[in-house]
């Protein structure tokens, strides 16, 4: 598994990028096919599958190494100018964390109205928690900055469920018409 993960993140940019685009799209032409009771279904086995994906990536098979904190909101970005894998680190955190948003909209319950933004607290919570086992484990350099990418990956996410929402609404006002 170790190594899986280690060639995904070395792997070209481009291919990443392309990757996240058709993940989106698939999920999109998914979400729009599929009927309630089977979107629902596939939502919450995707939103297990992204959470235990999300804990392999961050904090399962790590060594034990120092206790490393960086506080410093965006200093990733400046660090980035000198440094430009960080570039590709950041951006690795961002995308780990839109499957979340992708999947966990849909898997809540109808009646539940603030879907996404209950989704994105969710998202950063766990992001919060992460960092937070990271150090106290001493797991890996807890960051505020993987707190924001991640969270901004699960906002990612998330608007692909705004945009079905509206859509969706969109159609419904049509048909009342």
């Amino acid at each position: 598994m170790r190594t899986l993960m280690h060639d995904y993140y070395t792997q070209p940019m481009y291919h990443v990028y392309l990757e996240a685009i058709a993940m989106y799209i698939l999920w999109l032409i998914a979400m729009f096919v599929l009927r309630d009771k089977a979107r629902r279904i596939i939502s919450v086995i995707g939103l297990i599958l992204s959470i235990v994906l999300i804990l392999l990536f961050t904090v399962s098979g790590r060594k034990s190494g120092s206790y490393d904190i960086s506080l410093i909101p965006f200093i990733s970005f400046e660090n980035a100018k000198t440094n430009t894998e960080l570039y590709r680190s950041m951006f690795m955190n961002l995308l780990l964390f839109m499957p979340l948003g992708l999947c966990m909209p849909f898997a809540l319950p109808k009646k539940v109205k603030i879907k996404g933004l209950l989704t994105i607290g969710a998202g950063m919570v766990l992001s919060i928690a992460i960092e937070a086992i990271q150090f106290f484990f001493s797991l890996g350099r807890c960051e505020t900055d993987d707190v924001i990418m991640n969270t901004t990956g699960v906002i990612i996410g998330t608007s692909v469920y705004l945009f079905f929402f509206l859509v969706q609404t969109i159609k419904r006002k049509r048909r009342t018409k």
